[in-house]
């Protein structure tokens, strides 16, 4: 690749950009771009574009859908999707739950994988929950239940082979939960309930051998005759005249007078005083009150078919039966065995991609650890040897140490992590994927946007450093965004050709990307340069001056409180002059500019006005802010100072506290605390008063703030 060209109109936040990434050529590879963008700015839309693109998919505009179009070429040809990868500043570790996959795999798929895990378990939690209501047993014992009884090797092959699909179960008259209730197992071993229910069922099994009877031991009970009948009624069998013959009788019955036997059937085995005796033995001797009601509320033959399923023999298929007719009266079971076969097979591609990925995951991790020393943790493949065998998927853990103690916990456990060590993981993705595409020649252009981000000061130099290692590998191209200046200049200091790190200029209907000026040093680079000039240039030049000054000769100096009262409105700053500085500035840095006897405070002032005129500027234009904050302030306390004098009655009333504008603040509120000036001098306060105070190694925070925005704020002072 030598060149990307890019034309993007209304992709997301960008109106129109259009720049040619050249990345050289053979001879002279420098592969990497840099681009400062304040917050607000491009940065997010232009990731978000090509993440779109990286996806197969067309860019939009989110709030006023107007037409998008994205035109991005390598060398003249359209992009490849599989030629882009982002890295997003934002944290996406998906949904937090429970059931949160710990393979490693493509951040896509993982996504993909964690949401169909989680859907699956979602309707399976609906499923137990309607099988405890069923079954009577408590919810966080359904699935070990389940599985001790069916015996398949998990929950979902469980509910299969129970489930058929009619939805018909037979109606119990007892509960699981009441029937295999510990107590109950315990009463199974009573001596006197065993001898009771021995010579109850015998009793019972009489009834079946006594004359006349039409029931028959285990084929043809009082249950199954009710339904057999029932069932002939209602399909109309006895409507189109049919009889039946009952064994033994010699001539055919109707319904009236086959249901009038079993009743009397019934009515003898109700009647019979031994039974009855036997019955209330048992519930009398009963150890829980439930098992008791039980034997009180059944009738004979119900209790002989409880009974005989507590038969330690008979016990596995009593419970497989309880089950069978829980799942199929269960209305979730069905859609989560349809939801878990839908997504089976997604699922198992995802894993076997993981599993062949192990190897390369288990180098990721380790050169993460390696670069990454700052953390409070380690990154470690727990399954190590057949991770490394690609046997199985990798899954990670976070080892912490403290004082010799251990502790090792997963993504799902991690509860008291910061933003940075949680982008960890984040992080290593992209190791990965730099490392997997760059050994398999894959051309790729990786989109990095604030990598920096949430990590602390050495862990950011960590990730420069990554950076930098990526420059030498083959077929790999970056292009880093990032609204934080002090890792903008690290990234130039250490590999990005400065003709490659670019500034973001926002216009009216554009957004341009220039190259960046005075990234190593703005106040050598530019200031002292333009000094004679450029008037902004020299009143910037006030705190640079001022901040060596305070580090040289310290805050009592006369020179370091002259340029105070440029900074502040003093007794004295209305009469500095431009001379007056010009000799301050030969004395702190040895030079021999000359002055004029013009005030500087006028000067600023001018500037300012000027600057108001124009608030639409390229480049950083770092002067131009500076001055719009100086004036600002000045003309902000010099209001404050007029007005408690005017309250006071006292023209001679000054401020000279070390923090001057917070304590003018102050003072006036409680003179004037119905002031509608008051919310334009907290606003001044927020935006520039701390900003001012700057040096060559650390001006971040004025950079964020745009010269639009200074000069409202500049035109709602001046307006007080």
């Amino acid at each position: 690749m030598k060149e990307l060209s890019i034309d993007l109109k209304n992709c997301f936040g960008i109106k129109s950009l259009e720049y040619k990434f050249d990345f050289g050529d053979a001879a002279n590879r420098k592969k990497s771009f840099a681009i400062y963008a304040p917050n607000g700015l491009m940065k997010t839309s232009f990731t978000k574009t090509f993440e779109r693109l990286a996806q197969g998919k067309e860019p939009v505009e989110e709030r006023f859908y107007r037409a998008a179009q994205a035109t991005v070429l390598i060398d003249g040809a359209p992009i490849n999707q599989n030629a882009i990868y982002v890295l997003k500043s934002e944290i996406d570790l998906s949904q937090e739950s429970p059931e949160i996959s710990n393979i490693l795999v493509n951040p896509d798929k993982k996504k993909r994988y964690d949401t169909l895990v989680l859907n699956i378990d979602k309707q399976k939690g609906k499923a137990i929950s309607s099988l405890q209501k069923l079954s009577g047993v408590p919810k966080n014992d359904i699935e070990a239940k389940i599985l001790e009884d069916v015996g398949e090797k998990d929950f979902v092959s469980c509910l299969a082979v129970l489930h058929d699909g009619s939805g018909v179960s037979e109606n119990l008259p007892y509960s699981y939960g009441t029937v295999f209730d510990q107590k109950v197992i315990d009463l199974l071993k009573n001596p006197d309930f065993l001898e009771n229910a021995k010579e109850f069922s015998e009793r019972y099994q009489e009834i079946f051998k006594q004359e006349g009877t039409i029931f028959k031991k285990d084929v043809f009970n009082p249950i199954r005759a009710e339904r057999s009948f029932e069932t002939l009624k209602t399909q109309g069998y006895f409507e189109c005249g049919h009889l039946l013959y009952l064994n033994g009788d010699s001539s055919p019955v109707g319904v009236a007078e086959a249901e009038g036997r079993v009743k009397a059937l019934l009515n003898k085995i109700e009647s019979d005083q031994r039974l009855n005796s036997i019955k209330q033995s048992i519930a009398k001797n009963a150890q829980t009150q439930a098992i008791a009601g039980l034997f009180e509320s059944l009738g004979f033959n119900e209790i002989e078919a409880l009974l005989n399923g507590l038969k330690e023999e008979n016990q596995k298929g009593f419970k497989r039966l309880f089950w069978k007719n829980y799942i199929n009266a269960c209305k979730e079971s069905p859609l989560y065995l349809e939801l878990h076969a839908n997504a089976k097979d997604e699922l198992e591609l995802i894993e076997q991609e993981a599993a062949s990925l192990a190897p390369e995951w288990a180098s990721a991790v380790e050169l993460f650890n390696s670069r990454f020393t700052e953390m409070p943790f380690r990154l470690e493949v727990e399954n190590q040897v057949k991770a490394a065998l690609g046997k199985e998927q990798a899954k990670l853990s976070y080892v912490f140490k403290d004082d010799g103690a251990e502790v090792r916990l997963r993504r799902n456990e991690l509860m008291t992590l910061s933003q940075g060590e949680k982008r960890a993981l984040y992080l290593l993705n992209f190791i990965f994927e730099i490392e997997a595409r760059s050994k398999l020649g894959h051309e790729t252009v990786f989109i990095i946007d604030d990598a920096a981000d949430s990590f602390d000061y050495k862990n950011k130099h960590a990730i420069i450093q990554y950076l930098e290692d990526i420059e030498s590998k083959p077929n790999v191209y970056q292009i880093i965004l990032t609204h934080n200046y002090d890792f903008f200049r690290g990234v130039a200091a250490k590999f990005v050709h400065r003709k490659k790190c670019l500034m973001a200029n926002k216009h009216p209907n554009k957004i341009e990307l220039e190259e960046a000026q005075g990234v190593k040093n703005y106040f050598t680079g530019i200031l002292c340069k333009r000094f004679n000039t450029c008037r902004r240039a020299m009143c910037a030049s006030i705190p640079f001056a001022r901040n060596i000054i305070e580090y040289t000769k310290g805050e009592g100096d006369p020179d370091y409180l002259l340029l105070t009262s440029l900074l502040h409105q003093k007794q004295n700053t209305d009469t500095i002059t431009h001379q007056n500085f010009v000799d301050v500035y030969n004395a702190a840095f040895g030079c021999n500019h000359v002055g004029t006897n013009v005030t500087i405070k006028s000067i600023i002032i001018g500037e300012a006005d000027a600057i108001s005129l124009n608030p639409v500027q390229t480049g950083l234009n770092l002067e131009d802010k500076v001055v719009m904050s100086m004036a600002i302030r000045l003309l902000a306390e010099k209001y404050m100072l007029d007005q408690i004098r005017v309250v006071l009655n006292d023209q001679n009333y000054w401020c000279n506290d070390h923090s001057q504008f917070g304590k003018l603040l102050g003072k006036y509120s409680q003179l004037l605390p119905a002031s509608p000036a008051i919310p334009v001098l907290r606003k001044v306060s927020v935006t520039v008063s701390s900003n001012i105070h700057l040096n060559s190694f650390m001006y971040e925070p004025i950079l964020d703030l745009s010269i639009g925005h200074l000069a409202e704020l500049y035109n709602e002072v001046k307006a007080l």
